[in-house]
């Protein structure tokens, strides 16, 4: 009876095991054919983002527990327009090889598939193959959570490019990303330790001996090399934005960053190095609002440091943007697209004829919209602060009569307000004048400069600040107060 029973229970958990692994079996297969629906997804996205024709192969191979996919992009760089028996250029190829793992335990993670990507550049030539040898390819890894959504790790291996002192350096960059399973909130961070940038640049020195050609040879350049290097450490940041009505450049959001520390030295022949810039502790952060149908955002940044022989205390930045129309950013960003379809290399340019034809139509949406741009930068030296503010809004988008008798730019101006305004502590002045590479200018001699611009109405004196502010409005203009003649905005006779 009792070995019945054993049986008995050894059959009923046979039975689970069965059950559980034909359940498992069941799982992975479906979750292998969503991530299969995934891939396509996102190949039909990229499509339309890059073009058809970018896309030359692609290949899915699908298996039990592990599937497979290739794909490979092209970009074919235009030919030289001022040579019509050049040859034309190779295509240059990016394969992507995707591995992608099944859940529901999918490399080791609960999760509906892992897909690993890794990029290879194909068709390059031998100087790009030689210039691109220590750099390796990144790895991208994509997890599909369980109830929707993704989180993303991009890895870019430490490289290097370029030899002797035209070079550029970075270490290891980590990337990581999650967005919801509604694809509208994503947030993410970065760390990149350190990269650094390289490069010399030479300066001619000529012979003017009297009776000498400028062409011979003792006029060729023969000044000393400088050698400039920037090097930037401790970067890393994170950011959380809001996908809405198709827009992607300016989504809703905020973020907030550090820079360990910024170098800038230049080494002139064989002397020794002299650092031009030194910054430490910089922080920032962006903030995007969307209000109704139009964006803005602030951006601040605050650090402290050395410009040359000058020791601030502390310098700090705050860039405000309001009022920038959506339909006109988005319209902008077809015009990127196009524009990189066209050629990806020359796509920030924003030429040719779709992109001419967006502008046309974005210009009056965004002009419409009265947008408004203002910058404050402040620096403390000697426990002294100096301030520089300016910017610019549209106060009433001209008519289109307005344009036709003025053209753009004045008939914008007439609309519009442009103001700046500086605060410089008088105790700047010697500093200054040293960080310029001159000697010591006697007390005497500098309040004779500050005389003479405040005579001609430059600059205005309270205290121990020297102030001045330009201020255009409705056409006018004005200096400290006192009005100057703009002859550009009087309507045309």
């Amino acid at each position: 009876m009792e070995s019945k029973t054993l049986m008995s229970k050894k059959n009923i958990v046979g039975a689970a095991v069965v059950v559980l692994l034909a359940a498992y079996g069941g799982a992975t297969w479906y979750m292998g054919e969503s991530a299969r629906k995934h891939y396509e997804e996102a190949l039909e996205e990229a499509k339309g983002f890059l073009g058809p024709q970018a896309v030359v192969s692609h290949q899915y191979e699908r298996g039990f527990w592990t599937s497979h996919a290739k794909l490979v992009l092209q970009w074919s760089p235009p030919a030289a327009a001022d040579a019509d028996d050049a040859p034309v250029p190779p295509p240059i190829r990016i394969a992507v090889d995707s591995t992608l793992r099944h859940g529901p335990l999918a490399g080791a993670r609960v999760a509906a598939a892992v897909v690993e990507s890794h990029f290879a550049v194909e068709g390059l030539d031998e100087n790009a193959r030689q210039a691109l040898a220590k750099v390796s390819p990144p790895t991208l890894t994509t997890v599909h959570r369980l109830m929707g959504g993704h989180d993303i790790h991009f890895a870019m291996p430490a490289g290097e490019m370029g030899e002797g002192d035209q070079r550029v350096s970075w270490q290891a960059l980590t990337y990581q990303m999650s967005l919801d399973a509604a694809r509208h909130k994503v947030s993410g961070s970065f760390q990149w330790p350190e990269m650094s940038l390289s490069g010399v640049q030479t300066h001619p020195s000529y012979e003017d001996d009297e009776g000498e050609d400028d062409d011979s040879p003792a006029s060729a350049p023969s000044g000393p090399a400088e050698r400039f290097t920037m090097a930037l450490q401790g970067m890393g940041g994170d950011f959380d934005m809001q996908f809405e009505d198709g827009l992607w450049m300016l989504a809703p959001g905020s973020g907030k960053g550090r820079f360990d520390k910024i170098v800038l030295t230049r080494t002139q022949g064989e002397s020794p190095a002299q650092t031009l810039l030194a910054l430490q502790d910089l922080r920032y952060s962006a903030a995007i609002e969307r209000t109704g149908n139009t964006l803005g955002w602030t951006t601040k940044a605050q650090t402290q440091g050395t410009a040359g022989p000058l020791v601030f205390e502390a310098v700090g930045l705050e860039e405000t943007v309001s009022r920038i129309d959506v339909e006109a950013v988005k319209l902008f960003q077809k015009a990127l697209l196009a524009a990189y379809r066209s050629d990806p290399a020359q796509a920030m340019l924003l030429e040719g004829p779709e992109v001419e034809a967006l502008w046309k139509e974005a210009a009056p949406l965004f002009v419409a919209a009265l947008p408004a741009y203002a910058v404050k930068l402040s620096a403390t030296l000697e426990g002294q602060q100096a301030t520089l503010e300016y910017g610019a809004e549209i106060q009433a988008a001209p008519t289109a009569d307005e344009v036709k008798e003025r053209g753009w730019g004045p008939a914008l101006l007439k609309g519009s307000l442009l103001h700046a305004g500086m605060r410089l502590p008088k105790a700047w002045l010697p500093r200054i004048v040293q960080a310029m590479g001159q000697k010591d200018m006697p007390a005497d001699q500098i309040d004779a400069m500050v005389g003479m611009a405040q005579a001609q109405g430059f600059v205005k004196q309270e205290a121990d600040q020297l102030i001045t502010a330009v201020r255009m409005e409705g056409g006018k203009l004005q200096l400290n107060g006192k009005a100057l003649d703009l002859p550009m905005l009087k309507p045309a006779h």
